[in-house]
């Protein structure tokens, strides 16, 4: 959960939230290393998640210390509220222990479920904060993500194309 509600404050949550999905993407890729389409979507997963911490970090740069959120009980309390997630707690959920993972659709789902507590996140910073450039390339590429997984996890043997493609 996050405990800086200002700007700032979001943009080191979700730049912390995409080196944890790096990390996580990364180990699932090796965990099915023998299913060569599954450890695709998780190698370009976290390629992606990579670009997005970069991309984060860039608008961390040009952030305001507060733009009146704290002003704001309603945004203070929304962007907490949509903050609390399993998936964000580098101490537990539902990735803590990948030998609890079970399978292909197992790791999909979660990676889905993921990705759309990310969404909802970054959905949530935007309508407080505003929109700009980077953080809606961000969210368009969460979205990606959700379609992708939810295809791997529909049609075995999809092929996932990467942030800078578009699925057809």
């Amino acid at each position: 959960m996050i405990e800086d509600i200002t700007p700032k404050g979001c943009m080191e949550f979700a730049i912390a939230t995409e080196e944890l999905g790096a990390k996580i993407y990364t180990r699932l890729a090796a965990k099915f290393s023998g299913n060569k389409d599954i450890a695709q979507i998780f190698t370009r997963l976290a390629e992606d998640e990579r670009v997005h911490k970069r991309q984060f970090a860039e608008l961390l740069k040009r952030a305001p210390a507060d733009e009146g959120i704290s002003n704001s009980p309603e945004k203070h309390e929304y962007l907490k509220a949509m903050s609390l997630s399993e998936f964000f707690s580098h101490h537990r959920g539902p990735f803590q222990d990948m030998e609890k993972i079970q399978g292909r659709d197992d790791a999909l789902q979660k990676a889905l479920d993921f990705e759309k507590a990310t969404l909802s996140f970054y959905k949530a910073v935007e309508d407080v904060l505003g929109i700009n450039e980077p953080l809606t390339q961000v969210i368009e590429a969460e979205r990606n993500h959700i379609v992708v997984l939810m295809k791997a996890l529909l049609v075995e043997g999809s092929k996932f194309r990467s942030l800078q493609e578009r699925w057809p």
